[in-house]
């Protein structure tokens, strides 16, 4: 079986080259690769809105009292500052109103609340 992080780079490496991708662009990837690690969850993306907003991604898992919102996952395009986005009026509200977020700039970058900065895809608890 092939590892999905190569399947994930390489199609990250892919969009940007064609000028036009934007942060929407990279989302299939990103889905594939969550979907990929772990079997059991689903990455939902274009949400319904919230009360606080509508964060990139819901990753949810089934369970046998139906689904499970296991955690949020709020996308900014490739290269952009995730400390400055942190300090955003959007960001802040998703702070305060969800304990288990992770920023990615998608390919290397991660911040998840509650955890360390991360330089590789990983799932943070």
């Amino acid at each position: 079986m092939v590892s999905p992080v190569p399947v994930y780079v390489a199609a990250l490496e892919k969009d940007p080259k064609t000028g036009n991708a934007t942060e929407k662009s990279h989302r299939p990837a990103l889905k594939t690769l969550l979907q990929a690690v772990d079997p059991s969850v689903t990455a939902t993306t274009e949400l319904k809105r919230i009360k606080i907003g509508a964060p990139d991604y819901a990753i949810t898992r089934m369970t046998n009292h139906g689904p499970l919102t296991v955690g949020y996952i709020e996308t900014k395009d490739i290269g952009a500052s995730l400390d400055e986005t942190e300090k955003s009026e959007q960001m802040g509200r998703y702070l305060r109103g969800l304990n288990n977020l992770v920023l990615t700039d998608y390919p290397l970058t991660q911040k998840a609340k509650g955890c360390a900065r991360s330089h590789l895809p990983s799932v943070c608890v």
